[in-house]
């Protein structure tokens, strides 16, 4: 399964030779780049939990092929990462996204083209910090100790049956997440005008100056409205007295949505917005009892464009990234752990895992002999992953 992929992988987005071509910031280097960025994707495709358990592999034939050469080791690695070419990283995975979309896997969602955007906090520690490192005070068994930790914005672009994570923007010391995200947001619509048209984002994004950039580009913003802007969340509900204005049913949930347009009191952007409510009460069943969940988005779109509904389906997407993306790397492709402290590399390793999750999953989905089998995508991870530890691979070199 593993020689399938890779060759999969040349094939389609000519990776190895994408990935040969990275550059780093060393002066005159010993071992190639090249070497550096193919070990840290292979150590993500296979999912292995650490650089000690990739070094553990370093004299096997078929790596040693794969890599052109001997690994470096976890010291090598580590320093080479501190020196990594972030702008070129970002580039190639652009040019997965424009693969991606010349292969129709990645389409317009009821006629629109979604992003995500969202902080995720990666490790916390008492001991480890670097210069780049948050920090907080917290009281552990009555004594007040500073924790240390790193939080980045992850950008992703979701759509039917696929998704991808494009960028990832690490916080600054002292930095807030919306200055972060603002900076990611920038950098995506400089380098990928076209990849997205409504943005969304959670309770911390309905902010004047998300809206007003998005709307400097021609771009609607889609955030959920929750008690972090207590101020808009209190005059929106002021909005709601009448009955719902449209009510859909969708499997075993009742939506009953209020949709208000030209809500003005938002001094900070008064261009005005739209606002919906939704009541969404799933049925009650033997084991438990009807549930009711109440959600409020703030919009640029205007109602003649999209409906109702589709603003409940849109916003709902973002839970995409917590369940689809985080939760995802988090649990199954070690994504929290620190393969190095330090800010560069774990943008790196962030980066380059980014690149093996979308062929990992491109692959899966594309492969039709896979797709009719119905195992979970765990079962061809651990494939993946167990044919590397076998050395069960064939590589051969272009």
């Amino acid at each position: 399964m593993l020689t399938r992929i890779l060759q999969y992988g040349r094939k389609i987005f000519g990776l190895e030779h994408r990935l040969e071509q990275l550059r780093d910031n060393r002066i005159k280097p010993q071992i190639p780049a090249a070497r550096f960025y193919k070990a840290v994707f292979l150590l993500f495709l296979c999912r292995l939990p650490s650089l000690q358990a990739l070094e553990g592999y370093r004299l096997q034939s078929a790596l040693r092929r794969f890599l052109r050469g001997g690994m470096p080791c976890i010291d090598q690695i580590a320093n080479i990462s501190e020196t990594a070419h972030l702008q070129d990283l970002r580039a190639l995975l652009q040019r997965f996204y424009r693969q991606l979309g010349r292969n129709k896997v990645l389409r317009a969602f009821h006629g629109h083209r979604l992003a995500v955007v969202d902080g995720h906090e990666i490790n916390a520690s008492y001991k480890r910090c670097c210069p780049a490192c948050q920090q907080r005070e917290l009281t552990v068994n009555g004594q007040k100790r500073i924790q240390y930790y790193h939080r980045a914005v992850v950008f992703q672009l979701v759509g039917p049956g696929f998704r991808l994570l494009l960028d990832f923007e690490l916080l600054g010391p002292h930095e807030d997440e919306g200055t972060a995200a603002l900076r990611l947001i920038q950098r995506v619509i400089a380098t990928q005008p076209r990849c997205f048209d409504i943005l969304l984002g959670d309770g911390l994004y309905p902010q004047a100056r998300f809206f007003k950039l998005l709307r400097q580009h021609h771009k609607h913003a889609l955030m959920v409205l929750k008690d972090e802007r207590r101020d808009l969340l209190k005059d929106a509900r002021a909005l709601f007295t009448s009955p719902p204005s449209h009510c859909f049913q969708q499997g075993p949930t009742t939506y009953r949505c209020w949709d208000e347009a030209h809500f003005t009191s938002w001094e900070s952007y008064p261009q005005g917005v739209r606002v919906v409510r939704s009541l969404e009460t799933s049925l009650a069943s033997d084991s438990a009892p009807a549930i009711t969940k109440e959600w409020i988005w703030v919009t640029t779109l205007p109602q003649d464009e999209v409906p109702t509904r589709n603003i409940v389906i849109f916003g709902h997407e973002r839970w995409r990234i917590e369940n689809e993306g985080f939760n995802e790397l988090a649990s199954y492709w070690h994504a929290d752990h620190y393969f190095h402290h330090h800010p560069v590399s774990i943008t790196a390793f962030w980066l380059m895992l980014f690149m093996a999750h979308a062929l990992f999953h491109c692959f899966l989905r594309n492969i039709q002999s896979i797709r009719r089998q119905g195992h979970s995508f765990l079962y061809w991870a651990d494939l993946i992953k167990a044919e590397f530890v076998l050395g069960r691979w064939l590589f051969s070199s272009a």
